[in-house]
């Protein structure tokens, strides 16, 4: 198994389920991958990049249920707002909607009707995969709803290459966020972070006879199913694994890589893979993830989720952690994410913690003019090329089958999350199909 993520987990203890031994390896000295927590101190946890859960997201609390943790999950009540015109509007109930001055009122009745019906609609996604989001929202929503909501709230997700994203990626986001309770929408997190939901896989795993090695990423995966090992600290290297110093080979049966498609292109040794896949792999571009956690000593806004629909801010959304579970689970302490997305050259990845925060300032100030850099007690900054997928119309024809061109090496990825997008409850799934496809391989 290559990758400790969400998805590598769940499908390593698929596999030990089903009687095999499975050794997963894992380059960052941590378990979780896009999911994994971040010490903050006082014996408190937190993810480098904010989670929930939805109340649609069954797979996740269906695992949490069979792993005998049902009461590591909270639900809890949401508070959305969107940026827009000098000021936070809330934006979760019809009511917000009808109240939202940005958008003229028959357009504010007009998009209601619309994300209503796609909401209690049949939830076909084909209808969507071949139009972009900008073609259909200005269609069936008008031009003021692009204008004034879903265009800011697209470029700052996809930047330049907004008007290239598929609609399918956006009804999705109408369909799974209500879930059943349309007046009140209700997130999910658990109790103690993700870490023990990864704790427990990897102990079943190891006890299947399996090995969880974290800080050993696979250098090279070569024909025969021989994965040379990366050496300690090869994470410092980055993520090419061309870069890392290695350690003797391995052999086994069978791999499941969870690896990003990149990752994956540079890791297989020439001829293990046919040209024609690795185009694939290749054919998917991705944005990073660009995300600052502030430890405040104070409220920063009201809000939970702050998504923000002003070009001129230099982030796309706020994300006040202890708005959803309360500050006194931390000790009193408040944590603020601001997030951002960015093509892989944007001059902002260079940054540090300190300068990332200096340039939001303005932005931080626009939202809450009495924000001052005197309110700040802690920065952490993390960045994750591999974030997000930039699904754009025919995505599904460029998804690269699980089942690689070679018997028994199975690839599983957040670019085979569709048509939903990426997040914890789809890595579930996703690594149960992983784990059945390659047990179709496997002798029983």
């Amino acid at each position: 198994m290559l990758g400790a993520g969400v998805a590598g987990l769940v499908a390593a203890y698929r596999l030990t389920q089903a009687g095999h031994a499975v050794d997963v390896y894992e380059r960052w000295p941590g378990l979780g991958g896009q999911a994994a927590t971040l010490d903050v101190g006082e014996g408190h946890l937190l993810e480098r990049y904010y989670h929930h859960l939805f109340s649609t997201d069954r797979h996740i609390a269906a695992l949490y249920d069979e792993l005998g943790m049902p009461d590591e999950l909270e639900w809890l009540s949401s508070s959305v707002a969107y940026f827009a015109q000098g000021r936070q509007w809330p934006f979760v109930t019809p009511l917000d909607l009808l109240r939202f001055k940005p958008l003229p009122p028959l357009s504010r009745v007009r998009l209601g009707a619309v994300v209503l019906g796609i909401q209690r609609g049949p939830g076909d996604p084909g209808p969507f995969e071949n139009v972009t989001a900008r073609a259909w929202i200005e269609r069936w929503m008008g031009k003021a709803a692009w204008r004034a909501l879903w265009g800011p709230l697209l470029r700052g997700k996809f930047g330049e290459r907004a008007d290239e994203i598929a609609m399918v990626w956006l009804q999705n986001k109408f369909r799974l966020r209500r879930g059943d309770d349309a007046s009140e929408e209700k997130l999910g997190y658990p109790k103690r972070s993700w870490e023990p939901l990864f704790a427990e896989l990897a102990r079943r795993i190891e006890a299947g006879g399996g090995r969880v090695l974290i800080d050993r990423p696979a250098a090279r995966l070569a024909p025969g199913f021989v994965v040379t090992p990366g050496a300690p600290g090869s994470f410092r290297a980055g993520l090419d694994p061309r870069a890392f110093e290695t350690l003797p080979d391995e052999r086994y049966d069978a791999v499941l890589s969870t690896l990003p498609n990149d990752v994956m292109d540079g890791l297989v040794a020439p001829g293990l893979l046919p040209d024609a896949y690795r185009a694939q792999l290749r054919g998917i571009e991705y944005f990073t993830a660009l995300c600052l956690l502030i430890e405040l000593d104070r409220r920063f806004s009201p809000y939970y989720w702050t998504n923000i629909g002003d070009d001129a801010l230099p982030f796309v959304g706020l994300i006040e952690h202890t708005n959803l579970m309360g500050a006194e689970r931390y000790g009193g302490r408040r944590f603020l994410y601001v997030a951002n997305y960015l093509p892989r050259d944007h001059e902002l990845l260079g940054l540090d913690a300190e300068e990332v925060l200096e340039r939001y300032t303005p932005g931080l100030r626009a939202v809450n003019p009495a924000f001052s850099r005197d309110w700040v007690k802690r920065l952490w900054l993390h960045r994750e090329p591999a974030a997000q997928p930039i699904v754009t119309v025919g995505y599904r024809a460029k998804i690269p089958a699980l089942k690689t061109p070679v018997r028994g090496l199975v690839l599983a990825n957040t670019t085979q999350i569709f048509p939903e997008d990426r997040g914890t409850n789809y890595a579930v799934r996703l690594g149960g199909d992983a784990a059945r496809a390659l047990l179709e391989w496997l002798p029983g």
